[in-house]
Formats: structure tokens, C-alpha cells, sequence
């Protein structure tokens, strides 16, 4: 394919990619937000809420309308989360500014240069394994890190956050899902527009230098598919990396007042990217694409949790002053204490 057609289709990719870029202008939390303002809002939602004019307690809500993660309803709740996370991914365009398309720009030229030099990268990946024992036997173990393992370790975080009542674990294991899961689907959908041919495929088939692009859905294409494997036609991006770089910074935004987490995190990504190199599976511009994804949809996920929950956070870090209130429901009356 013509390498001006090369940087163009990129281009048309990053765009796809790049509706994760909301992320960018997102931040966990207000620094302006002032805790005064945060403790009176609540105070009058707890007043509005729970007593009306003639001082009677209103019921509670349905289940589903609560902040349970079990919750269909509200935007708390897990899966009404997901879907949103992808909407704001997929509308994220629309509120580009002119930083998040100088990164567009950037991460197309990076992308371009890599695409360039992915066969030269490729001869000296696919030897290393041939050279080192200790890359033949480290490789295919740190490569599915990106895979099943990945869904393992989450599930274990998560599962020994719980028995040990760490509720940020268990927030932070379900984030990872979101980010996995939202950062595969777009992994998924860019394969089937790329059509790229991956390394292995590429010295068996097409001896094509860099892999040949072959037209958007060519996969469904049952007289090509008959005549290629699936190989030759899903390099790019890498969706392990993008599932390793998920996690990673999803791990690193929550724990980010632990300095050597994000460092463990996104160390960890990155030998999974070196993997799929090692293991002829991808070029390097795969790679990096797959990398850049998995950091946007993680950063999103994060983001939107922040968003989402800081009002809360900022009410249970306030100190709050003790408040006795009558209260009557029907023919009960009590007392209410808030401290």
C-alpha cells in the first residue's frame, strides 16, 4: 500500500482511538472545589430528600434507583456506567480542543515513523528468543498478560480486596474490567477497519515487508478468508497491550499516591508489549497503537468514576458538624443524629 494512503488510513484509526481523548481534559478532582460549598449542598439534599414541608420522612428509593453497582439505573451502577463510558468515548471528537489534536497528530506521526521501520524492528524481535533461553521461556508467560492472565489477576485483586473489606480494591478491580472491556471492543472494531496482516502471517503469505493492509472488513469476505487465515488480517492494534495498558493505568490513577505502583504498572505493560514482538505477533506499530488505546480507555474509566463519585468522596472527607433533627413518619416520631 501506498505509505501516503498508510498515514491517511492511521489517521482515519487515531480518530477511532482518539474519541477515547476526553480523558485528557478530564480531571479526578477539583482542587478549586471548596469544602464548604460541598457540606451545605448536602445538607440541603438530605433536608430535601428526607423531609418535606410539614417535616415527615419521605420512604427510601427503589433499590434500582440507588448508588448500588447493582444499580441499572443509576449512573453509578456498573453497567449503566459502562455504557456511558463508552458514549463519552465514542462522542469524544466533539470536544477536541486544540491539545488533543496536537496529541492526534503526534501519536499519527509516531505511529507513521514505527510503521516505517516495523520490519527492521521485526528482525531483531523475532532472533531473541532464538539468542536467549531466558526470553524463550519468559516470553510466552509474560505475553498472556495481556490475555487470560490479565482477566485472572483482576479477578483475584478484586476477590482478595473483598475478603479483606478493602472497598478501593474492589473499585479499582471493576474500573480495570471497564477499561478492559471498552479498550477490547475498540481494539476489535479498529482490526476489522485495518485489516493488517501480522508478522508470522506476513513471512508465510505475503512476504510483504511491514505486513499488507488489506481493505476494511476483508475478514467477512468468505472468498479471501478461505484463501488467508484470520492472521492476516488483525495485527492492528495490539489488543493485548491495549489490555495490559488498561489495567496499568487504571491501577496507577487510583494508587497514584503510591509512587511505585504506577511505576510497577506501567513497567508491566510495557513487557507485554516487548512480548508481542518477541513473539512475532506484532510490529511495533501495533504495539504502540494498542499501548495508546489501552491508556486512553483507562484514563477515561477513571475519570468518569471521579466525576461521577467526588460530591460523595468530598462529604465524607468534610467534617461534618453533629446535627440532632425531629423527625415523623405517619404516627413515629424520632430523632435523627448525623455526625
Amino acid at each position: 500500500m501506498f505509505f501516503g494512503k498508510k498515514i491517511a488510513f492511521i489517521f482515519s484509526n487515531y480518530i477511532v482511538i482518539g474519541t477515547i481523548f476526553i480523558a485528557c481534559s478530564n480531571k479526578a478532582y477539583s482542587q478549586n472545589l471548596q469544602v464548604a460549598d460541598s457540606v451545605k449542598s448536602r445538607s440541603a439534599n438530605f433536608s430535601d430528600t428526607n423531609q418535606d414541608e410539614m417535616g415527615t420522612v419521605n420512604p427510601p428509593d427503589n433499590f434500582y434507583k440507588t448508588d448500588s453497582i447493582f444499580s441499572l439505573r443509576s449512573q453509578r451502577g456498573y453497567f449503566p456506567s459502562l455504557l456511558h463510558n463508552f458514549g463519552e468515548q465514542a462522542t469524544a471528537p466533539i470536544h477536541f480542543k486544540t491539545k488533543q489534536w496536537l496529541i492526534t497528530g503526534a501519536s499519527v506521526g509516531i505511529t507513521a515513523a514505527l510503521i516505517h521501520f516495523d520490519n527492521d524492528i521485526d528482525d531483531w524481535a523475532r532472533v531473541q528468543k532464538q539468542q536467549y533461553g531466558w526470553v524463550k521461556k519468559t516470553s510466552p508467560i509474560v505475553t498472556e498478560f495481556g490475555g487470560n492472565y490479565a482477566v485472572y489477576s483482576v479477578a483475584a485483586f478484586g476477590l482478595a480486596s473483598a475478603a479483606f473489606k478493602d472497598k478501593k480494591g474492589v473499585q479499582t478491580s471493576l474500573l480495570a474490567t471497564q477499561a478492559m472491556i471498552t479498550s477490547g471492543v475498540w481494539a476489535q472494531l479498529i482490526k476489522h477497519i485495518a485489516g493488517r496482516e501480522r508478522p508470522f502471517a506476513a513471512y508465510i503469505n505475503s512476504n510483504s515487508e511491514g505486513g499488507y493492509w488489506h481493505k476494511p472488513f476483508s475478514q467477512f469476505d468468505q472468498d479471501l478468508v478461505v484463501r488467508k487465515p484470520g492472521s492476516s488480517f488483525d495485527a492492528f492494534p495490539s489488543g493485548h497491550t491495549a489490555t495490559a495498558f488498561s489495567i496499568a493505568t487504571v491501577f496507577a490513577l487510583q494508587y497514584k499516591d503510591r509512587p511505585a505502583i504506577p511505576i510497577i504498572s506501567y513497567s508491566a505493560a510495557t513487557l507485554v508489549g516487548i512480548s508481542r514482538l518477541t513473539e512475532h505477533e506484532h510490529w511495533a506499530s501495533d504495539v504502540f497503537a494498542g499501548a495508546l488505546l489501552g491508556y486512553l480507555c483507562g484514563k477515561q474509566v477513571v475519570s468518569h468514576y471521579n466525576k461521577t463519585h467526588k460530591d460523595s468522596l468530598n462529604y465524607k472527607q468534610s467534617k461534618i458538624k453533629t446535627e440532632l433533627t425531629f423527625i415523623q413518619y405517619g404516627n413515629k416520631v424520632g430523632f435523627s443524629l448525623k455526625w
